[in-house]
């Protein structure tokens, strides 16, 4: 008796199938399977906030620094006086230039009188040496002393051009020691106070225009293949999503990260400073792409590990019995995973029926009923 029932566990054990012949048929729930010609991934790529144009700020040369009109934080229009250098020196010698250049006219004038009276002269000795009543000397004399005073008033005039130029350049000077937003946005960082002694080109002030923002995304070059300028993308700031419009692709792969630079314009941007994304800000761009496989998805319920790597999942083909059917193996290749399905191709046709879940429950070979949903 021990030994029959000893060979009895041992032929279960073995065969499960044979050992379920007289067996209740485990009910099981079934899917259909639906091929299809391929299947899309999302995926997200990283980037950053940053603004269209940023600039440090400073003087084109040395000097005092007299005055700082704003300072970190501040909000400036385009055109807005942001500091000023020390033009004290520079006052002085326009006062100069100007005083050079009134003696300089008059000197023109002063020339330009003596000129016309040399001319009348001349029309007058002209006429006297015509009737013999003066000497050719004289004659010579008055048309060399026109001439003389011709180039004269030639000199004078470019002496008082110089001087206009020397004081036009005074003037740049004069303006561009007062230092301006060249176009509006914020004060970010202030790197100078009143009173400093700068030398050409130190940098006072950091400007970064935040009323134009974009977003810089890395993305792979099969993926930038899919772009094209002006096409509309949703990404998501923190918990916030926003609408974005492609403006470009950077025409360079980063030799780093072997990505394309996408740069996306934020569009709809709202008002209140409080909400509005901030420069340096991470960004996720999300995007599909179609990979053209043919294949069915599968839920992952429905697969079991197999050997060399690959899946399989559980079929069901019918027996004799009425409703009774028989557990056979289907092999799988898992081409696409995602949290609750995946998408895999193998030894199955459309239409066919599949174990949905329990694979634990079920071995090939093993006698099943559909359960009813």
């Amino acid at each position: 008796m021990t030994r029959a029932i000893v060979f009895a566990v041992l032929v279960a054990v073995a065969d499960p199938a044979a050992a379920q012949t007289d067996a209740t048929p485990l009910p099981v729930e079934l899917i259909e399977v639906a091929w299809t010609d391929g299947y899309e991934v999302a995926e997200r790529y990283a980037g950053r906030v940053v603004t269209r144009r940023s600039s440090t700020l400073g003087f084109d040369r040395g000097g005092l620094l007299a005055s700082v009109a704003v300072d970190e934080g501040a909000t400036v229009a385009e055109g807005d006086l942001l500091a000023e250098l020390d033009v004290r020196r520079l006052l002085s010698r326009r006062s100069e230039l100007r005083a050079s250049l009134d003696a300089s006219r008059a000197r023109v004038k002063e020339i330009a009188a003596r000129l016309e009276l040399a001319g009348r002269t001349l029309v007058r000795r002209a006429d006297l040496l015509q009737r013999r009543n003066v000497s050719e000397e004289l004659y010579d004399q008055a048309v060399f002393e026109e001439k003389a005073l011709a180039a004269a008033r030639e000199a004078a005039e470019a002496g008082v051009a110089e001087v206009e130029a020397r004081l036009a350049a005074l003037e740049v000077e004069l303006d561009l020691s007062r230092l301006t937003a060249p176009f509006s946005g914020s004060i970010v960082a202030r790197f100078a106070d009143e009173g400093a002694a700068l030398a050409a080109g130190h940098a006072v002030l950091e400007l970064i225009e935040d009323q134009a923002l974009e977003v810089h995304v890395g993305v792979p070059v099969r993926a930038a293949r899919q772009l094209a300028p002006g096409s509309r993308h949703r990404v998501r700031i923190g918990e916030t999503g926003y609408d974005a419009v492609l403006r470009t692709l950077i025409d360079r792969i980063d030799p780093q990260t072997r990505t394309v630079t996408a740069i996306l314009e934020l569009a709809d941007l709202p008002d209140a400073d409080a909400s509005r994304p901030r420069a340096g800000e991470l960004v996720h761009l999300r995007m599909t792409h179609r990979v053209a496989l043919a294949g069915a998805w599968l839920p992952i319920t429905a697969l079991a590990e197999s050997r060399r790597g690959l899946w399989a999942a559980y079929g069901v083909a019918a027996t004799e019995r009425d409703g009774v059917h028989r557990i056979t193996r289907i092999e799988l290749e898992l081409l696409h995973s995602e949290s609750e399905r995946a998408f895999v191709r193998g030894t199955f046709s459309d239409g066919d029926r599949i174990v949905a879940n329990g694979l634990h429950r079920v071995v090939p070979g093993q006698l099943v009923r559909i359960a009813a949903r």
